[in-house]
């Protein structure tokens, strides 16, 4: 028999016998490709508590404590959560009478989880009136903001900044709990 025969032959066998090839391959049952439990991001709310304080000289000036919900979720991208907490206070200037925005400002960005560690972006921006202390001129403007990245461990208060300024003795202080909250 000549090679080009042989060939034409096993050639038209192996086509012959493919299809009983391919279904015997479809017949075994496939391999299911799960991932692994720790692997799976289900979004967890939480509860943020901010709690700012200001100080200047050793006198507390201002304590006020914040709450806002956030979602935790690895597998997609949250929307931002923003708090606004401002007034507009009147003083007189001049036999005019203007007005001044204070307040503080809150923006959390970003939260995702490591294991049990939560992990936020948040920005807090600051302003006040203080009178000066002969109490007649304009009221000193006291201004301040920081953005941080803080991992928290649920239930447990972390102090995620803290400022002195050793000119005029203005503390600020801001310690932030994150609290899992269920999700049923």
């Amino acid at each position: 028999m000549r090679t080009s025969t042989r060939f034409t032959l096993v050639f038209l066998l192996g086509l012959a016998l493919a299809p009983s090839f391919t279904l015997a391959q479809s017949e075994q049952p496939e391999k299911e490709v799960k991932p692994a439990q720790s692997q799976i991001s289900t979004p967890q709310p939480y509860l943020i508590t901010l709690a700012v304080k200001e100080s200047s000289s050793g006198k507390a000036v201002l304590e006020k404590n914040y709450s806002l919900t956030v979602v935790a979720d690895d597998a997609r991208y949250n929307a931002p959560v923003t708090l606004r907490d401002s007034d507009r206070i009147p003083f007189e200037s001049r036999n005019v009478l203007e007005y001044h925005d204070i307040g503080t400002n809150i923006d959390c960005n970003a939260a995702s989880r490591r294991g049990e560690m939560l992990i936020i972006s948040i920005r807090v921006e600051s302003n006040s009136l203080a009178a000066k202390p002969d109490g007649v001129n304009l009221p000193v403007e006291t201004k301040w903001s920081t953005s941080v990245v803080a991992s928290l461990l649920p239930g447990k208060p972390t102090v995620v900044y803290s400022s002195h300024d050793a000119l005029t003795g203005h503390k600020v202080e801001i310690l932030a709990t994150a609290q899992q909250l269920n999700n049923k």
